[in-house]
């Protein structure tokens, strides 16, 4: 640096320490200390050793006051809190002494900023408004400094509405200063509040917006942020997607603490995903990386993590709720009180699952105030708990607790316009669930049962899905992804992995869309619909002359509870392991059999197949066999042609198909979500002269034949194959009673509402279903495989044809396994015959598709029976 010890301080030396100072805040706010300490190191040396000349001693000043400032802010990051403490009392010390309010400001700034790390979060709000004493003074980027770190500190405090208008100050002050660093952190916190409201599509959408600004920020935080409200939705591979990109990012600029946090995220999203011991390893390691004083609510909380999974693991019990209290102890002590309450809470869990129940009544007691927390995973815990405990003594208040627990699940997924993003939230009901149903089974009431499993099952289907206009974004990104989807067919094997890559890329960003579309705002909120219950279902039951079978799990095996003429029963059935073996065999067996294969190898597969859907029938449906069948003398099971069945599947047989036993060929089969769906579709009279639509896709041989014949028999439009397009699907969708669609389709597992069907422009996604509007009541998808689902967890359907149900569609008619196309056509042909004579939709099916082959049996009635009026 120019100049020697004694010379006057000319402009350019000034402007030198200036830079440094701004390339080490730079460098602080992109979590880079180390190279913020060095950078600081030279700008005080530099100050040190020179002397300002008369007209630059209180720019001389204010510098010294910042740099000592930005250097507390590096030895804090590098050291701890009491290698900061002095320096930043000597900057206020400067700042006094130089009469500078802005700076003392600064200084109670950078105060707040530590305690609020330490975990003092009221003491660090004391002196975040000490701070805005000087707020009018300061310059621009000063003022959105100290508002967003207000905001941040608000929000950590749980005070939203302060929080928010802070932050909203904050990023319209950057923006004026041209600070797009702070404005970014400003932003992006915005989307943080809405999370803590609870608010999950309007966090992502502002966090999304935010991500999109152009600033050189480090995004490991803006990726863990919004991986945590990932989380929180449950869109848990997303989430450690995320997590592992933030990790990354973390890595490359070293910041220990920073990589705790993620690996602590980690490890919460391995305990949803069900996988504790996992959890436990990533906890543990996450809390070593934690050292120090500055770090002690970062490790309590990560050994509170730890401690939560090793509960969810079933390890030490007694002891590990013994550490659990100590940590509360420990954590109030320090005035972390939401870390003692959740200790407390974990304590409570381990009391009670291990029996001790006065004890972990003792211990619930200490968590006052976490059932209203702002995080749906810690009410529904806090719930579990209460009515695992109530449960010994109390079992109608251990119900209220349930159902308040269900209450609170749906409202979560009421604010949710996606159904990608409503469906993932079931993940968060599956220990209440299974409390719940063990609670009813052990009870031996089919009332209970019934009504507890119900409870449960698609709680999404108790609220209206009412979903905004799509954004042109996601239009121009669903038609890139066409686009890579048709290239994919014909790319060599060397570009096939790019593509698929690309693909997968595309994919997220238009689910990241879609799940931060807010939900519509109406008149009037939706009212939020019970169940039916156990009486208004067996009435519907015995009304439609039918026998309702509702599959559920409990201790490792698999129950159905039957309601037909004669009331209702509870049926215990195999083991759930090998009725689970028997499901994926047939799957694989159904997989295989259209496949091109020498004639003996058919034959070999076409036996197998036969004889792993004969032993499914016998372990599902044998034992229902007194509501379903007659019984011969010699015990043999005879169908009886009036018997209709609705099965309500369970997660393990999702994807059975039932109209492929043998006990139930020629018989009405149907398979509904929810008992309440059906009911309440079951309920709708017959349609007066449907209108109807058949649209043919290309490049199936006979497709344009088979919608020729449809349109004939309803005397209906036709759309042949050279002009079905994704317009006239939506056309039909909204204008139509009845709509066929006779095309290639797809079932996509990984991301089911990318499962498509095949047009004259391209693919048509499940995404590009109409938003609104549709009055078509019965949709036939005469078409490969689109009737499966992916099965999530809290027996959460997605696929084309949930999509479908989902939009108020009551009968969905599709394939669960693929169909030659030949086959398919005349099985559709017949099923409409039979239709258009006022056959009820499940009974035309059967009757249409007993005499073909097995593998057309695959053709599944989904939702509830649809009928045109004679």
């Amino acid at each position: 640096m120019a100049g020697s010890l004694h010379e006057p301080l000319d402009a350019e030396p000034l402007d030198v320490i200036a830079d440094l100072h701004r390339r080490a805040l730079t460098a602080l706010e992109s979590y880079r200390p180390d190279e913020a300490a060095v950078l600081l190191a030279d700008a005080q040396s530099a100050l040190d050793s020179l002397t300002p000349g008369p007209g630059d001693s209180e720019r001389a000043d204010e510098l010294r006051t910042r740099v000592l400032l930005a250097a507390s802010w590096a030895a804090y990051e590098r050291h701890g809190p009491d290698a900061a403490e002095s320096l930043v009392a000597s900057a206020a010390d400067l700042a006094r002494a130089t009469s500078r309010d802005d700076l003392v400001a600064l200084c109670h700034l950078q105060t707040a900023s530590m305690r609020g790390r330490a975990g003092d979060l009221s003491g660090s709000l004391r002196a975040m408004h000490r701070a805005g004493e000087g707020l009018a003074g300061m310059p621009p980027t000063d003022q959105a400094r100290l508002l967003t770190n207000r905001g941040v500190l608000a929000a950590q405090l749980m005070r939203l509405s302060e929080a928010e208008a802070d932050l909203h100050r904050g990023a319209a002050a950057a923006h004026e200063a041209g600070a797009p660093v702070i404005e970014f952190m400003a932003r992006h916190n915005l989307g943080w509040v809405h999370y803590l409201r609870g608010d999950l599509p309007r966090a992502l959408a502002v966090m999304n917006e935010a991500d999109a600004m152009p600033a050189e920020v480090n995004r490991a935080v803006s990726r863990l942020d919004r991986a945590r409200v990932l989380l929180e939705a449950g869109l848990l591979d997303e989430a450690r997607a995320l997590l592992t990109e933030a990790r990354e990012l973390a890595d490359a600029d070293g910041v220990a603490a920073l990589i705790g946090e993620i690996e602590l995220d980690l490890a919460r999203t391995a305990l949803v995903l069900g996988d504790a011991r996992s959890a436990v390893t990533l906890a543990r390691t996450a809390r070593g990386r934690f050292r120090g004083e500055a770090s002690a609510s970062w490790r309590r909380r990560a050994y509170l993590a730890e401690l939560e999974a090793s509960v969810r693991s079933g390890i030490s019990l007694p002891r590990t709720a013994r550490t659990a209290l100590s940590l509360a102890q420990v954590a109030a002590e320090h005035a972390d009180d939401h870390v003692a309450r959740r200790a407390a809470l974990v304590a409570a869990d381990a009391l009670s699952a291990s029996g001790n129940i006065t004890a972990a009544a003792a211990a619930l007691r200490q968590t006052s105030g976490l059932v209203r927390s702002a995080s749906l995973p810690t009410r529904l815990h806090v719930r579990l708990v209460a009515a695992r405990i109530a449960a010994t003594d109390r079992p109608r208040a251990a119900a209220r607790q349930l159902s308040a627990a269900a209450d609170d699940l749906a409202a979560a997924q009421q604010r949710a316009s996606s159904l990608d993003l409503r469906t993932a939230l079931g993940v968060h009901s599956e220990r209440l669930a299974t409390l719940d149903l063990d609670l009813g089974v052990e009870s031996r009431s089919v009332a209970s049962l019934f009504n507890r499993s119900e409870r449960w099952r698609a709680v999404s289907d108790r609220v209206p899905l009412v979903r905004p206009p799509r954004d042109p974004q996601a239009a121009d990104l669903l038609t890139q992804l066409r686009g890579i989807r048709e290239e994919l067919r014909d790319a060599p094997v060397a570009d096939q992995a790019d593509l698929r890559a690309r693909a997968i890329e595309l994919e997220r960003a238009v689910r990241a869309l879609d799940w931060a579309r807010p939900t519509q705002t109406a008149a009037a909120p939706p009212t939020q619909s019970r169940p039916l219950g156990y009486a208004g279902t067996l009435a519907a039951v015995r009304a439609a002359d039918a026998t309702l079978a509702t599959f559920l799990p409990h201790a490792g095996h698999l129950y159905a509870v039957v309601l037909g003429h004669r009331g209702g029963r509870i049926v215990r059935l195999g083991r759930l392991a090998d009725v689970d073996a028997l499901a994926r065999r047939v799957r694989a067996d159904l997989d295989a059999v259209t496949l091109p294969m020498a004639p003996a190898m058919r034959q070999a597969v076409e036996g197998s197949l036969t004889a792993a859907l004969a032993e499914l029938d016998a372990a599902l449906l044998g034992a229902l066999a007194d509501e379903v069948t007659h019984r011969r003398p010699g015990g043999q099971l005879r169908s009886r042609p009036p018997t209709r069945l609705v099965v309500v599947p369970s997660r393990v047989i999702a994807a059975v198909p039932f109209g492929m036993l043998p006990s139930r060929r020629g018989l009405a089969t149907t398979v509904a979500r929810t008992a309440m769906a059906w009911a309440s579709a079951a309920a709708r009279p017959p349609v007066a002269q449907p209108q109807v639509l058949a649209i043919a896709g290309p490049d199936l041989r006979h497709a344009d034949r088979e919608v020729a014949e449809i349109g004939r028999l309803w005397s209906a439009p036709v759309v042949p194959s050279h002009q079905a397009t994704r317009a006239e699907i939506v056309a039909g969708l909204v204008g139509r009673d009845l709509v066929h669609i006779a095309a290639h389709g797809q079932h996509h597992y990984q991301s089911p509402l990318f499962s498509t069907l095949r047009l004259s422009d391209g693919l048509a996604f499940a995404h590009e279903l109409p938003d609104a509007g549709v009055t078509a009541s019965h949709i036939v998808l005469s078409a490969c495989e689109v009737g499966r689902a992916t099965i999530r967890p809290g027996d959460e359907s997605l696929g084309l044809t949930a999509v479908l149900l989902s939009m108020g569609v009551q009968t969905v008619v599709a394939a669960v396994a693929r169909i030659p196309d030949e086959l398919a056509a005349e099985a559709m042909t017949a099923y409409h015959r039979l239709l258009v004579t006022g056959i009820d939709s499940a009974t035309a099916l059967a009757q249409a598709i007993a005499d073909h082959p097995t593998v057309a049996r695959a053709f599944t009635c989904f939702g509830a029976d649809w009928r045109a009026a004679p």
